[in-house]
């Protein structure tokens, strides 16, 4: 079933829904779009240049100013924004993978090149005259009970053949890279473009360099030596 939100004939209603709809084309349940079947389904309005307006949002909950008190939680008990849930309850009989959450930024416009994508966005804040014991930024956790066949991962980083960047970029600029080179001269050769002191190559040739200087050669990076013992 799918329905436009002018379509609602109750003008009460359609009021309620477009504020809280207000910048969607159309509302679904049960789309079925070529092999995949999907529950809910959110289509946006296209995008508009708007005078004043800044950011857009396709669902906002809270306030991420920290100025509204919701009075949401117990004080004695942990609180969740948002949790999403899935499980099974049918038996998986192929290869496939199951995934709780997906996210996905997808582009085919030709932007300016200092326009960024990013899939998601995690920011945990304390203000200056708040008090908290701790934070963190983002917290995994895999639980191998059962029988596990392939063993468990934290995270696990992929791409569809493009080549990275990097692998991950620290908060000081250094990066992490992965790749086959067996010697400095060729982890320059790989990486020397977009390296940063401190950066770390780990290669799949059973060693690791680490770069101790950027002056644009190959004496930048210096393999990891040890005995073992």
């Amino acid at each position: 079933m799918a329905w436009k939100l002018e379509e609602l004939r109750n003008p009460a209603l359609r009021t309620f829904f477009k504020k809280i709809f207000g910048d969607n084309e159309e509302i679904s349940n049960s789309v079925t779009s070529g092999t995949t079947l999907t529950a809910v389904k959110i289509a946006p309005k296209a995008s508009a240049a708007t005078t004043g307006i800044n950011y857009h949002k396709l669902v906002d909950i809270g306030d991420e100013t920290g100025t509204t008190a919701y009075g949401f939680g117990d004080v004695t008990k942990p609180t969740t924004g948002v949790m999403a849930s899935f499980g099974r309850t049918a038996v998986a009989t192929s290869t496939q993978t199951d995934t709780g959450l997906d996210v996905r930024v997808i582009n085919k416009l030709v932007n300016t090149g200092v326009n960024t994508l990013q899939g998601a966005y995690i920011k945990v804040k304390n203000y200056a005259d708040a008090t908290v014991g701790k934070l963190v930024g983002l917290k995994v956790e895999v639980v191998a009970d059962g029988t596990v066949t392939n063993g468990g991962t934290g995270i696990e980083i992929a791409t569809d053949g493009t080549t990275l960047d990097s692998e991950i970029k620290l908060s000081t600029g250094a990066k992490i890279f992965s790749g086959s080179a067996a010697d400095e001269n060729a982890v320059y050769a790989e990486v020397g473009a977009k390296d940063a002191t401190g950066s770390i190559y780990i290669s799949t040739a059973g060693a690791i360099f680490i770069q101790v200087a950027n002056n644009g050669a190959d004496a930048d990076w210096q393999k990891v030596t040890a005995t073992h013992t």
